[in-house]
Order: C-alpha cells, then structure tokens, then sequence
C-alpha cells in the first residue's frame, strides 16, 4: 500500500491511495462532548508502473474494504477531466471513504447537569436514570425532555441522564431518530436508586 508520491520505482505489486477529498461526518448527539469527525476520500488504484499482479492485488483490496463495516467503497466509472488533472491514464480505480474520529477533552463537569441547575428550583429533586432497549441494551442519544422545559437532554454513550425535577412531572423519551414518544413519571414505583427506563421495540 503506498500513498501518493510514494510509488515504488522496481515494478512490484502496489496499491496508490490518492487523497483527493476531505469531506464532514457529523458526530451522534450524546451528553458527552462531542468528538471531532470527518472522513477522507481516496482514489484507490494499481500503482502505474505495477505489473498485472498489481490489478489482483487491487481486486483483493477492493474486496476487503467492502467487508469492512468502518470503511464506504464507491464504484463506476471515472470522468475522463479526473485522468487528464492527475495526469494518468485511465485504469480500474474506485472511491474509499475512511472515517476519522478525534477525541476531545471532556470538561470538568457534565454540560447536562449545568444546563439543569440554571431551571432547579424548590420542590424538584435530582434524578438519575438508564434508557434501555427491549434487550436491556443502553441507549445513547435518546431525546429525554421534562415537559415545560425548553430544551431537551440527550443520554450518553451508557444511555444515562440526569434533570432536576418533581415527583409528578412528567417526562417524554424517544429513541434517537424516533418519531414514537414515551411519557414516563419522574418518580416511578419502588424505591430504586437508578430511573430505569425501557423503550418499546419499534413497529
């Protein structure tokens, strides 16, 4: 595998990845701070120098980053304009879209919970709670919205959040990209420490 500008002079077998584009991958909205992402477009080919065991190994190459679940494969053909800007002649290439992720630091303090202390007032209580699928799984970046409140929270990468309010509100949960809302009692039956909440499987 070699990049642009490192194509191997003897004639052996190589692959030229040719970055040609960075493009935007937004990020799940979770309580979490957000990491930064985006993802690069390569112009995947046999070097052109290669021998034919050079369009094998292609093949072998473009099979493998089709079963890669992180990895996006375009094909058909090129535009003529893009052969004559690179200066090569036309050959088998296809499109390789690479995700990036850049962690970020996470602040100090939960922005969820900054965001509740400004609306707590008398009465209201600070309640922490789980959002499940129907399998028990965590749900991350589902909408929780305490009705009356401008603005919704969203569960973390463990399907957890936290709001301040009273035992008789009510509050609207939906799973991330649902349309389908679950109205849930702040203070629900038993004494558990944790607000389990378990979201319908979808029609």
């Amino acid at each position: 595998m070699a990049y642009a500008g490192e194509v191997p002079q003897d004639g052996s077998p190589a692959i030229l990845l040719t970055l040609l584009a960075i493009l935007p991958f937004p990020p799940p909205r979770t309580l979490d701070r957000t990491p930064l992402r985006f993802r690069l477009r390569y112009l995947v080919t046999a070097a052109p120098n290669a021998s034919p065991a050079g369009q094998k190994v292609l093949g072998q190459v473009l099979a493998a980053a089709m079963q890669a679940s992180d990895f996006q494969v375009e094909l058909g053909d090129m535009a003529p304009e893009l052969w004559s800007a690179l200066g090569w002649r036309p050959q088998p290439a296809f499109w390789l879209m690479v995700p990036v992720t850049v962690p970020r630091e996470q602040p100090s303090a939960p922005l969820a919970r900054e965001h509740v202390l400004s609306v707590q007032d008398a009465g209201r209580v600070w309640r922490r709670g789980t959002v499940t699928d129907a399998r028990g799984q965590p749900v991350a970046g589902a909408r929780v919205q305490l009705e009356g409140a401008p603005e919704p929270l969203y569960t973390n990468s463990a399907g957890q959040f936290e709001l301040a309010a009273r035992p008789e509100d009510q509050v609207q949960i939906a799973a991330p990209g649902g349309r389908e809302v679950q109205r849930v009692l702040v203070q629900p039956p038993g004494r558990q420490m944790t607000w389990p909440v378990t979201l319908p499987p979808p029609e």
